[in-house]
């Protein structure tokens, strides 16, 4: 339920005229996707809920409610910023030619008809098809054509004029069948079910056991079959049961739209209809030299996509390179789809004779295929891969550099929130610390061994690592400063999150309520709090930011008696967090950084009054807005011009932050 009110919150950004109107297509496009990863992986668990079919109804709900946005607000002011999204039937004869030459010639190739009822069953997940009913010669059949995922959903008929490809390819189907008659034609889609079993197996053997259960998902169950209202019943129900699809999980709509694909809108070349071009900032002590001199002076902070991912390339690059640097540890969760300046940089480190140590997660969810590439490759090159530890996924995101200097080594340690991929760092907000102070690096190379199976995982000094010792070092923490409540001194906790679900963690933030600490919440999704209810959670406040930017980033704030902590990590308070995934929160020693989170991060993110939405005792979230003689705040347009100068930040917090 809380994960549906998040999609209601992207549809309405969707719906908010104050974002350029191709990010508000590209909102849907964000919908979509998110709605049909909802089904893939959530459908089996709700189907066996109580609230089966309240979910059910609800999750259809808002998959016709983001076509309506579409149709009715979107195509409309598309067409009068001179973008016309027409219908097929209304082009011309010259724009009839243009899209017929285009099947023809691109689309045609690509198309193979899958004939029969039984086999309808290996009906490609996602993406777009159509169900059509042949008559050959007086014998009725079904047959499936696959609209070409490989090419965009938009036909161009001018720089200004577009008609969708599956109308194209319904125009044009005789060409696809030309010696039968085709009595109709409807489109449709199903989502499968998400998950696959992988088998125990030698960690050399992991990758390509693993590209063997990826192709489970082609012939999962069906979860989910969205087809046209004015379909024929015969032809519904028979694709209905040949899929194995149950009644309620049919949605019939009057178009059938894939709404992820509406992300071809952001390659049109209309730029002043979207945001302005995002140009991080790359602080002026790291311009151009050596990171790990850099390093030495001091911690470093980057805030993405306001700061730039590049020096996390660098340093890796200039690691492969430098002949001092000895060896070189990284996990990798997710990084890019494409080439990865990530992947070539261990690369290159491992032909160029370092040690190199690759700690590969298999199991992250729809990159399974292409991580279990990415360790062949490095496998190839000379790397070091090894795998999670059983029953554990590796969502730690971290690199350790092992470099000689003069007559010792010193250790240099990137630790993240957000993954090792360039194109995520300037769509997510992340944060990723840099430094070389030797508890913390330490503390990394004891996690890289346990990680590596070369040793029992041992007490760290500083990190606070899931599963060993995360959930305890966390209640802790709150308890802490529910002490402080109790000795009449003001306590105080910020937690920046994308979910909040653990029911441990959400009773022990309700006790710290009922002691007296203030409990600031920013939960971009899923949240299983209800804040505001009396004598249970009245001091606690929850808000989730939808802008712009992903909210990816995680933090914590601790008042601590005035002697404020700041921690960063990859961990959500979630039960697979703190007991099924390798985790890593770090906390901020430098002063300075410390208190640049706070105020750059933190606070702004609760002075937000224009992006935020405050979540009710209801479970309905309420929209924020500047009451009459407040300065509006929007946190993400204030960090993208706002250089991250320690001096600046105090500035803005003069005078943003004075009534917190």
């Amino acid at each position: 339920m809380s994960l549906i009110e998040f999609e209601r919150r992207v549809l309405d950004e969707a719906r908010d005229p104050r974002n350029p109107l191709l990010e508000r297509v590209k909102f849907l496009g964000i919908l979509g996707r998110n709605l049909d990863e909802f089904v893939m992986v959530r459908g089996r668990d709700w189907l066996a809920t109580p609230d089966a079919k309240r979910l059910t109804r609800l999750t259809h709900a808002l998959l016709r409610d983001g076509q309506r946005v579409f149709q009715r607000q979107l195509v409309p002011a598309l067409a009068r910023a001179g973008i016309h999204v027409a219908d097929y039937a209304s082009l011309d004869a010259d724009e009839k030619s243009v899209a017929r030459k285009y099947f023809a010639e691109a689309v045609l190739p690509l198309m193979t008809p899958v004939p029969g009822d039984p086999a309808c069953a290996d009906v490609a997940n996602l993406g777009l098809n159509i169900l059509v009913a042949l008559n050959d010669r007086g014998v009725s059949r079904l047959a499936v054509v696959r609209v070409p995922d490989q090419l965009s959903s938009l036909v161009a008929l001018s720089r200004e004029k577009f008609v969708w490809l599956d109308q194209v390819v319904l125009a044009s189907l005789q060409q696809v069948f030309p010696h039968v008659t085709i009595e109709a034609a409807h489109p449709f889609r199903i989502l499968r079910d998400a998950d696959i079993v992988f088998e125990a197996a030698e960690q050399s053997e992991l990758p390509s056991r693993t590209i063997e259960a990826v192709r489970q998902r082609h012939t999962n169950p069906v979860m989910m079959l969205v087809v046209e209202r004015s379909a024929d019943a015969w032809m519904v129900e028979r694709l209905a049961k040949v899929l194995n699809v149950q009644s309620d999980a049919v949605v019939r709509t009057k178009e059938v739209l894939d709404l992820k694909r509406l992300w071809d809108f952001s390659r049109l070349d209309f730029p002043h209809l979207r945001f302005p071009t995002l140009e991080p900032h790359v602080p002026a002590r790291i311009t151009g030299g050596c990171m790990f001199a850099a390093i030495r002076r001091g911690d470093i902070l980057l805030h993405h996509p306001f700061e730039s991912f590049q020096p996390v390339i660098d340093l890796l690059r200039q690691a492969a390179n430098d002949p001092e640097v000895l060896s070189v540890s990284a996990t990798l969760y997710r990084t890019d789809r494409g080439e990865s300046p990530i992947v070539d940089a261990l690369v290159s480190a491992a032909q160029r004779g370092k040690q190199v140590r690759v700690v590969i997660e298999l199991k992250a969810r729809f990159d399974e295929r292409r991580n279990a590439e990415w360790a062949c490759e490095l496998r190839a090159a000379g790397a070091q891969v090894v795998h999670a530890p059983v029953g554990l996924k590796v969502h730690a995101k971290t690199i350790l550099i092992v470099r000689r200097e003069g007559d010792h080594v010193t250790r240099y340690a990137h630790l993240s929130t957000g993954n090792y991929s360039s194109f995520t760092s300037m769509v997510y907000t992340d944060l990723g610390l840099m430094t070389c102070n030797e508890a913390v690096t330490g503390d990394v190379a004891e996690l890289f061994d346990f990680m590596s199976g070369d040793r029992q995982a041992r007490p760290l000094r500083t990190l606070m690592a899931a599963p060993l010792a995360l959930r305890a070092a966390f209640k802790a923490l709150v308890e802490r400063e529910m002490a402080w409540a109790a000795r009449g001194e003001a306590a105080h906790m910020v937690l920046k999150m994308n979910a909040l679900v653990d029911p441990a963690a959400i009773e022990l933030l309700q006790r710290a309520s009922q002691a007296g600490v203030q409990v600031d919440l920013i939960v971009r999704g899923i949240c299983c709090l209800r804040p505001g209810i009396p004598g249970v959670t009245e001091r606690i406040r929850v808000r989730s930011i939808v802008g712009r930017f992903l909210e990816h980033s995680r933090a914590w704030y601790f008042r601590n008696g005035g002697d404020e902590e700041v921690y960063i990590g990859s961990a959500d308070l979630m039960p697979r967090n703190f007991d099924r995934r390798i985790e890593v929160v770090v906390p901020l020693t430098d002063r300075g950084i410390a208190h640049r989170v706070r105020y750059e991060i933190l606070d702004l993110y609760l002075a937000d009054n224009l992006s935020a939405r405050e979540l009710r005792s209801n479970g309905r979230y309420m929209r924020l807005r500047p009451q009459p003689g407040d300065t509006g705040v929007s946190c993400q347009t204030v960090l993208l011009g706002l250089p991250s100068s320690r001096q600046h930040v105090e500035a803005a917090a003069g005078s943003i932050f004075a009534s917190l």
